[in-house]
């Protein structure tokens, strides 16, 4: 436990004290041989402590994120109530599909699940015309249309530019052309309310 201790205090120490903002590196001038090892546990940890807040603050975190959806598919992270993911109509609905389908979608299957996407939206958009929700979907899960890869895009993009980096690549929708397109967060760590 001791040298794992002394590991994190070292790796801490030369991000706190290294010359470049966010590069982890020897720092040139500070020499820290002799003062870790004299250093308390109590010490030793409010070093690490101050480390993890630097990391936060540079948009990097060890906290797993977590999504809480509400009834009418409000998304929000790590805390219920917490910050909206801010999506338009038809990329949230796209982002529900792929949260409900943990085990990925082919993009050249996406019309089969043109039903459930026109439920998902008539929850999110209720006073949306249900011919024009229709019509909207249709053209989303058209396998000819573009439409359902720019939602893809839009929403990998507004999550990059909401979350922090370490959080963002958890919900984004993944994978290669030919392959079930994912989102690689546990569904363990995606909570649905009831109602």
């Amino acid at each position: 436990m001791r040298r794992f201790a002394g590991i994190e205090a070292q790796l801490a120490w030369m991000l706190l004290f290294s010359g470049d903002k966010g590069l982890l590196k020897e720092p040139d001038v500070y020499d820290y041989s002799g003062v870790l090892e004299g250093m308390e546990a109590a010490e030793l940890m409010e070093l690490v402590a101050q480390a993890k807040r630097r990391l936060e603050e540079m948009g990097v975190s060890d906290t797993p994120i977590e999504l809480f959806i509400d009834k009418d598919y409000h998304i929000r992270v790590n805390s219920n109530p917490g910050r909206d993911i801010p999506l338009r109509p038809l990329v949230r609905a796209v982002f529900i599909l792929f949260l409900r389908h943990p085990e990925g979608i082919l993009l050249k299957d996406r019309d089969r699940f043109c039903e459930e996407l026109e439920d998902i939206y008539e929850v999110i958009s209720p006073n949306t015309p249900p011919e024009d929700r229709r019509k909207r979907v249709l053209r989303l899960v058209n396998v000819q249309d573009n439409s359902f890869s720019e939602k893809l895009s839009v929403l990998n993009a507004t999550l990059e530019r909401t979350l922090p980096a370490s959080q963002a690549g958890d919900i984004k929708v993944c994978g290669n052309n030919g392959h079930p397109r994912r989102i690689p967060l546990s569904p363990l760590l995606v909570h649905w309310e009831e109602g």
